[in-house]
């Protein structure tokens, strides 16, 4: 993974909620991307287009995908 990868654990002073001020978010988009990053990058493309080669086939996935992505989790469901 690329020291890029997102946190993980749990963010007590709830750091990762509160909205980035434009300046920062101006600045870390500024960051030009790795070596690293770039190879990182254009490998799970060349995946993603050998597994979904076509338009229809990658809308298919993306389709199920947010459908899972948004699907409601047990601990989001209103108690029975």
């Amino acid at each position: 993974m690329t020291s890029r990868e997102p946190p993980v654990g749990t963010d007590p002073s709830g750091s990762l909620e509160r909205p980035l001020p434009p300046a920062e978010f101006e600045r870390r988009i500024r960051v030009p991307l790795s070596d690293e990053e770039v190879e990182e990058t254009a490998a799970l493309v060349r995946w993603f287009t050998r597994r979904y080669p076509t338009v229809a086939e990658r809308f298919a996935y993306v389709r199920r995908a947010w459908r899972r992505w948004t699907r409601p989790t047990r601990l989001e469901s209103p108690p029975e």
